[in-house]
């Protein structure tokens, strides 16, 4: 009898002991949904924390006084991302909760210093979420976009990633930015807002982190730019085209949903050539030119200007590149390391010298397979 008295004593305390004996209830928690990352006057790091605030989620079709705000932003600096987290966490009366945030915001200000030595906690902490959305906020802060109140949803947090979306981009996560930070040639490129008062923010493009000096920001492409960096890398799912055709002011908009692209190395005499080629098929939504795209001939020249104009666009993308930044933003680097693995390790310790010089060719070609609901110009 003491026997059993003894084992079921020693099954209970061990049923008590590895129980969930520090689990937190949700009303003890603080649900953080995004992050604004800035660099100080002071050169200290300031977190802008956006916490959801659960009463005001069930209150978002109230008006007027009774509408309860659906989060609240908390900000302090700090030595690191957690010192600031621990500043932020004496104004608040739950522990912060990193698991459910969904973006990172980071100031133009902090990515001119370099981004890699403040996001180990991302990648470090158990409790991080590494499949948050992360944009840079040209000429302005995290903070001042982390305010915004949102016009659809209840965080500026998940329109952020939306948007995304809404313009063919396939969203970029950190993790993303890690693998790219980690490949051997491919240099990371990251989508920019810039805030607007009115609006909470406008999508502005991409920017440009050097992940061979501290991630730090070169320089931004222009929303056209960004399009076309993204279909060269596999990073749009589709786009729309808007030619300049024919006499005045005639145009044609073609939205282009199939894209491939593809990065062709040929070695001549141990030096690398490129070939970038990209392909598309899609529909023309607007047509107010006095082409019929239903007539073989007019359908050859559509698409021939099509082509042409966005062939063109792309060489000036790679001559932006390779002379005005002078940095791999393609991934070149990492096809030659997969396609040619001994000869990328003698490019490699000068690839920011030797991607300038590289002879780089485009081709682009598009075709349509649905005129809309009409032929000709109404």
């Amino acid at each position: 009898m003491k026997k059993i008295l003894f084992v079921f004593c020693l099954l209970l305390f061990s049923a008590l002991s590895t129980g969930c004996w520090n689990l937190k209830e949700p009303n003890q928690r603080a649900f953080i949904i995004g992050v604004g990352m800035d660099m100080a006057e002071d050169k200290e790091l300031e977190i802008s924390s956006e916490i959801a605030v659960p009463a005001g989620l069930g209150s978002s079709q109230v008006t007027g006084a009774g509408k309860k705000n659906t989060f609240t932003v908390v900000s302090a600096k700090g030595k690191d991302f957690m010192d600031a987290g621990q500043h932020i966490q004496t104004e608040l009366s739950r522990s912060l909760f990193y698991a459910h945030r969904q973006t990172i915001l980071i100031g133009q200000h902090m990515a001119e210093e370099g981004l890699g030595k403040y996001l180990d906690m991302v990648v470090r902490n158990p409790k991080s979420e590494l499949r948050s959305v992360i944009l840079v906020v040209k000429d302005g802060t995290a903070k001042e976009v982390i305010r915004a109140d949102p016009t659809f949803d209840p965080f500026i947090s998940t329109t952020l990633g939306s948007q995304q979306n809404a313009l063919g981009m396939k969203p970029f996560y950190f993790r993303m930015l890690l693998c790219d930070a980690f490949s051997e040639g491919t240099q990371p490129i990251v989508p920019a807002i810039t805030a607007d008062p009115a609006r909470g923010y406008v999508y502005a493009g991409s920017a440009i982190l050097d992940k061979d000096h501290g991630l730090k920001l070169i320089g931004f492409l222009n929303p056209e730019e960004s399009m076309y960096d993204n279909w060269i890398m596999g990073k749009q799912k589709d786009l729309t085209v808007t030619t300049s055709i024919g006499k005045g002011n005639e145009t044609i908009s073609l939205v282009v949903q199939s894209l491939k692209h593809r990065i062709q190395i040929k070695m001549v005499k141990h030096q690398p050539q490129i070939h970038i080629s990209l392909h598309g098929v899609g529909s023309i939504v607007e047509n107010n030119s006095s082409l019929d795209p239903s007539k073989d001939d007019d359908l050859k020249t559509i698409q021939r200007k099509q082509s042409q104009e966005v062939e063109e666009k792309v060489r000036n993308l790679v001559g932006k590149a390779q002379h005005q930044y002078k940095i791999d933003i393609f991934g070149i680097g990492e096809r030659m390391h997969k396609q040619h693995p001994r000869i990328w390790k003698t490019l490699k310790p000068h690839w920011h010298e030797s991607f300038p010089e590289l002879p780089i060719t485009v081709s682009v070609h598009l075709r349509y397979r649905d005129p809309g609901q009409t032929n000709s110009s109404l």
